[in-house]
């Protein structure tokens, strides 16, 4: 009982607390782009707020974790997260060099990989506090002129990372999974016929590591920055040690953040086969080995979560993933229903389907 009454105290915090915090800070950032220049990239930026906001109330979840510093966390993980969403509109929907009819596909990928990686420094920037030089980020982008919103982004995140004590001690941690995640962004945005094997490639550097993933499994737990988040909220405690990190970094990488990526992806597979988008999912042999190997993230996700310090939040963490993302519209819309009814029992936990209707209603609500 002890274990389900702090699970929803969590959940009544994030829903009174720290969501009306978030939107306050995507409110400011969709007022500073009122004045960006370029209509394109407003455009983006705008849909990518409107349309991915809860991966920053995700995100900002993480902030019960210490809500002593959820004034620094909050504006940082939504600065962060801003960013990561907002880059993620550049690289999907702009063909850098398709019109260069004279180069081959290796070689126009080799061009819009070296701009996409230019563009993600400032994911590695907005992650050092101390880092001084100015770097034009639109350098190889095809469209420039933001007026400033990416830089202003990375300055937030600087600022708000300067007053963590803990940082040093997760900073190796974070900068691996930013480098993986930025390697991902770079990679999966290439040419259609050569995207997956160059995916594939990347991940036989890290196979060892991790023997028990399949390389799209990997290539999703990459794409996830709920890693990142957790780190950061473990870092603004005065005290935190070496296993600790470990712990949080293990379980967090790649059981959880896996499924997120792939709960993502399981509910948008009709979007992306109509906008021809690479989709982790596709890549299983099929829909019974797709939901097989979901539910090991699954419950290997929740045997993480007990290890790590504070089990109950991260075992929230998990089944509020669930529940969030097999909550949306678009399972009735594909007939995955029993699909996701699998997922769901897969936790053993009698009160997900309990959250599971209470993100219904939040969505009925338009709070998520």
């Amino acid at each position: 009982m002890h274990k389900y009454l702090t699970q929803w105290l969590f959940i009544i915090r994030l829903v009174g607390k720290v969501l009306p915090a978030v939107e306050k800070e995507l409110q400011t950032w969709r007022q500073f782009l009122r004045a960006c220049p370029s209509p394109f990239l407003q455009k983006q930026a705008l849909q990518s707020i409107r349309n991915k906001r809860f991966h920053c109330q995700g995100g900002a979840a993480f902030s019960l974790l210490n809500p002593s510093a959820a004034e620094k966390l909050i504006p940082m993980i939504v600065a962060y997260q801003t960013i990561s969403d907002y880059l993620d509109n550049l690289c999907d929907r702009v063909p850098l060099y398709e019109g260069i009819m004279y180069l081959t596909d290796r070689e126009k990928d080799t061009l819009i990989e070296r701009g996409l990686r230019h563009l993600h420094l400032s994911m590695f920037r907005a992650l050092q506090p101390n880092y001084g030089n100015n770097e034009n980020f639109y350098y190889f982008y095809p469209v420039k002129g933001d007026g400033g919103y990416l830089d202003n982004l990375v300055k937030v995140s600087r600022e708000m990372l300067s007053g963590l004590p803990g940082y040093v001690k997760v900073k190796e941690k974070i900068f691996f999974l930013a480098a993986l995640y930025c390697d991902l962004q770079a990679l999966k945005h290439l040419s259609p016929g050569n995207r997956s094997r160059y995916l594939m490639e990347w991940f036989q550097r890290y196979q060892k590591a991790y023997p028990q993933l399949y390389w799209n499994e990997f290539s999703a737990a990459c794409g996830s920055t709920l890693g990142i988040f957790v780190l950061l909220s473990w870092a603004s405690r005065r005290e935190i040690t070496t296993n600790e990190v470990e712990a949080l970094f293990n379980g967090y990488f790649p059981w959880i953040c896996g499924l997120h990526i792939l709960l993502d992806y399981f509910i948008d597979q009709e979007e992306d086969r109509r906008e021809k988008d690479l989709n982790f999912v596709s890549f299983y042999r099929d829909m019974e080995q797709c939901l097989g190997r979901m539910e090991k993230f699954v419950k290997m996700a929740l045997i993480q979560a007990k290890k790590m310090p504070h089990p109950i939040f991260h075992c929230t963490i998990v089944k509020g993933l669930l529940a969030l993302y097999l909550s949306d519209p678009k399972i009735i819309s594909q007939n995955l229903e029993k699909s996701a009814f699998r997922l769901l029992a897969a936790t053993g936990e009698r009160d997900i389907f309990a959250m599971l209707h209470a993100c219904r209603l939040l969505r009925k609500r338009r709070l998520i």
